[in-house]
């Protein structure tokens, strides 16, 4: 980094530290006998109208919630027969993910109605424990993931809650939106912020005679969206799952506007569709998004309740957002040729520039292994480094892109470092099938070479080839003999087994279809199958394997040409070995 880099962010920790400080201090006259005045008291009647299909939630993770098992970021937390609101927390993330509710569409969706009640007795225990008077429940980012989460809930709930405690509920729930109002512009600039003005929207939809904060809401609402989400239709973080955790609330609160006859600004419209082609372009074969910068699958079901029902054709290419899509017949390639991404918005972004993703049909073959969202800081960062990819990384001696140390970090997160990384792609298309070359700079400064990445698909989507070069570059010297690997990390639910003495791999996918995986070897590199782990259904480990091919850097340039072909069902398989 730069010294004026550093300069900048020790001024922006500074900052962020101070505006920290007042924050608390106002925060706390707020919780206090007068403060409470501008945020509880009186509360008009409630409406709960937030479309229930828009989140459909999942019954499986509904009924491990319903047998004791609380995983959420931040933890895995086990206490059957135990409200969850009475364990004891692994970390301050986890905390703020049982306080967001965010689980509570997967409670409704568990079967045989014991979700349903569950999901009652936590908000009843939430409202009757006081927690609106307790600092970490009432995080202003928290606070409007509950406002969101509890205004689905509740459109479904409310009939089985007695006059009482849906007076209770209304109170807290209106209380809860006052705070919101006074401390909302608080939140960091972050994802979270857009999610918490999405609820304190919901809201002010839902409370019917406090039309002054729908007003502020909305119009903040729209500001935001305008300073994050890009003009392709991705967030500027870049994480495909981002989306998809705003979308619905976004289409609900189009949805109540309607209702209460108001209409949104067009920009608002505009900017929901862009989003909706922006998932269909990040979406693999099987329905779900593509794993990059820290975000997950999320839920075919999720995602095709905010899609239109003729979902849009998949763009090829997002400028802004970093992506090309290379799809033909059965086979799609997601491959990020996004540049680093400074700012407040890296704090989870990855540094895997070229890294890619394949699939055929409703199977997913070639991924990234995704976020770790229960194990700490170490394997959160490590889950972001090239080699948790399916890309090139040298062994040792790489630029470590993530601030981790210093006063800057400890205030501003384990951010990217304000590097750039000098990515480059171009495509090209015809009859035969479509290539994408693509380029960065990450190792220049450390091992005097460029990492250029080459993919073909042909129009049959049958045959697949790549070219990884580490081209020495002209300002630079290449530190040869300098050791490198090249990882392909495969699904969990893919089998591996080498062939041709060592030569190739076959893939094979849950549903019977083979891929022949060969490499362009000779005797100076090594390739064999390795353990590997996924992370992109939940966040948690799970056991995979990856191929890996290590070698070392030459003199000059290094190539590596490799192919991924199309070897048919079980009656074919045969053939391809032969």
């Amino acid at each position: 980094m730069k010294r004026t880099q550093r300069l900048a962010l020790t001024l922006e920790a500074a900052s962020a530290g101070a505006a920290a400080f007042r924050y608390n201090m106002r925060n706390g006259l707020l919780r206090g006998p007068l403060g409470r005045r501008l945020w509880r008291g009186a509360t008009g009647p409630l409406s709960f109208t937030y479309p229930p299909p828009l989140r459909p939630g999942h019954a499986g993770r509904g009924e491990t919630w319903l047998g004791g098992n609380f995983t959420l970021p931040g933890g895995i937390v086990r206490g059957a027969g135990q409200s969850p609101f009475l364990l004891t927390a692994p970390h301050e993330d986890w905390t703020a993910a049982l306080h967001g509710f965010d689980w509570l569409a997967d409670l409704l969706a568990a079967p045989d109605g014991r979700g349903r009640d569950l999901a009652r007795d936590m908000i009843l225990h939430w409202v009757q424990s006081d927690f609106i008077l307790r600092r970490a429940p009432m995080q202003p980012a928290v606070v409007g993931q509950r406002l969101a989460r509890w205004a689905h809930g509740l459109s479904a709930l409310q009939t089985g809650f007695d006059s009482q405690d849906m007076l209770r509920i209304g109170q807290s729930y209106t209380h809860q939106a006052r705070w919101l109002m006074q401390t909302v512009q608080q939140i960091p600039d972050s994802l979270a912020r857009l999610q918490a003005l999405t609820g304190l929207t919901l809201a002010g939809l839902a409370m019917l005679q406090e039309g002054q904060i729908l007003r502020q809401a909305m119009d903040l609402l729209v500001r935001e969206l305008r300073r994050q989400i890009l003009p392709d239709g991705g967030h500027v973080s870049r994480a495909p799952s981002a989306l998809v955790a705003i979308l619905a609330d976004l289409i609900a609160i189009e949805s109540g506007l309607a209702n209460r006859q108001i209409a949104p600004p067009t920009q608002f419209t505009i900017t929901l569709t862009r989003m909706q082609g922006m998932i269909a372009m990040l979406r693999h074969q099987d329905g779900k998004l593509a794993v990059f910068h820290g975000g997950l699958e999320s839920d075919t079901a999720q995602i095709e309740a905010i899609l239109p029902k003729k979902p849009p054709t998949p763009m090829s290419f997002a400028q802004k957002s970093g992506y090309q899509r290379l799809s033909a017949g059965q086979s799609c390639l997601l491959v990020d040729i996004g540049n680093g991404l400074p700012g407040p918005h890296s704090v989870s972004a990855h540094a895997a520039p070229l890294a890619f993703e394949m699939s055929h049909g409703s199977d997913r073959l070639i991924v990234n292994c995704g976020p770790n969202l229960v194990h700490g800081a170490d394997w959160r960062i490590a889950s972001r480094g090239l080699s948790a990819h399916s890309s090139l990384a040298f062994a040792s001696d790489i630029t470590d892109p993530f601030m981790r140390q210093g006063a800057a970090a400890r205030r501003l997160g384990p951010r990217l470092k304000p590097d750039d990384w000098h990515v480059t792609s171009r495509r090209a298309e015809d009859k035969s099938g479509i290539w994408l070359e693509t380029s960065h700079g990450i190792f220049l400064d450390t091992h005097g070479v460029r990492h250029n990445r080459r993919f073909f698909i042909d129009a049959r989507g049958e045959d697949i080839r790549g070219e990884d070069l580490l081209l020495a570059d002209m300002t630079h010297r290449p530190r040869e003999g300098a050791a490198f690997h090249l990882r392909f990390h495969l699904h969990p639910d893919v089998t591996a087994t080498v062939q041709s003495g060592g030569d190739a791999v076959l893939l094979m996918s849950p549903s019977g279809h083979g891929w022949q995986f060969r490499f362009g070897l000779d005797e100076q590199y090594t390739m064999q199958l390795e353990d590997s782990v996924y992370m992109g259904q939940n966040g948690v480990p799970q056991r995979a394997q990856q191929i890996a091919l290590r070698g070392q850097l030459a003199h000059s340039d290094t190539l590596i040409r490799w192919a991924l072909r199309y070897a048919g069902k079980s009656n074919k398989r045969r053939a391809a070995r032969g």
